[in-house]
């Protein structure tokens, strides 16, 4: 390649010389100056693909220290346990009322007013009065049944007469009425079915309660297994 050229630059040269009056000593002096510049110049032609080592430019960034707290994040705090609600305290001067129990068998007296006799049947309003110093309350039916001699059973016990119960509270002295309902005599019934027999008086169970009072009352009252001639309702205030 450098030959090519040194010829092609001699000629150029050549021809831009005079052909008359120039020395050939001073032609040739030229010549290979020529030369010598297109051979510097194809060396560098040749180097300049390759790559420039890397240099450090003035005024080029570099890492500053950093106060490693500065842009830190910051703890999270610990949530606080939420405050209990406190326990009402008590409030000594209004003590909590008692519960008003059922009123107990030996609360109780139990009297009748007399018997309101009509036309085949004969009713009778028992009494349950709270003899107590507590109020108690009563409620549903009693269990109510004849008592003959010794205390034996007498007939069948009373039915009951389907109204619907309520509680009832007494209070010391007060009083809650039942109503009870029998045939008057054999009533309409058969003779021979009513099997008509006196009873000393009444065997009342207190609305549930398992102990029963006494209730004098002589009278006359169907015992054949088939009658159900008495009912009682439940007690009301």
């Amino acid at each position: 390649m450098a030959d090519h050229r040194e010829t092609r630059v001699r000629r150029r040269v050549g021809s831009m010389l005079p052909s008359a009056g120039v020395p050939r000593a001073l032609l040739y002096t030229v010549t290979a100056a020529a030369s010598i510049a297109v051979l510097a110049g194809c060396t560098s032609v040749i180097n300049t693909p390759g790559a420039q080592s890397p240099q450090t430019l003035p005024g080029t960034a570099q890492p500053v220290d950093v106060d490693p707290t500065d842009d830190a994040p910051a703890t999270p705090e610990t949530p606080s346990t939420p405050e209990q609600p406190s326990t009402p305290s008590a409030d000594p001067s209004r003590p909590p009322k008692p519960g008003i129990g059922a009123c107990a068998t030996d609360q109780l007296k139990i009297t009748m007013k007399a018997p309101d006799a009509g036309a085949g049947s004969v009713n009778v309003a028992l009494i349950f009065t709270n003899a107590s110093k507590l109020p108690c309350t009563l409620s549903g039916y009693p269990g109510v049944s004849y008592v003959a001699e010794k205390g034996v059973q007498s007939g069948n016990a009373a039915g009951r007469s389907g109204e619907r119960a309520t509680t009832v509270t007494l209070k010391p002295g007060g009083a809650a009425v039942a109503l009870l309902r029998d045939s008057n005599g054999a009533g309409g019934y058969d003779p021979k079915e009513c099997m008509l027999a006196p009873a000393l008086g009444l065997r009342i169970y207190p609305p549930n309660q398992k102990v029963a009072a006494f209730l004098s009352w002589k009278t006359s009252h169907c015992t054949g297994k088939t009658i159900n001639s008495l009912t009682v309702g439940p007690v009301v205030g």
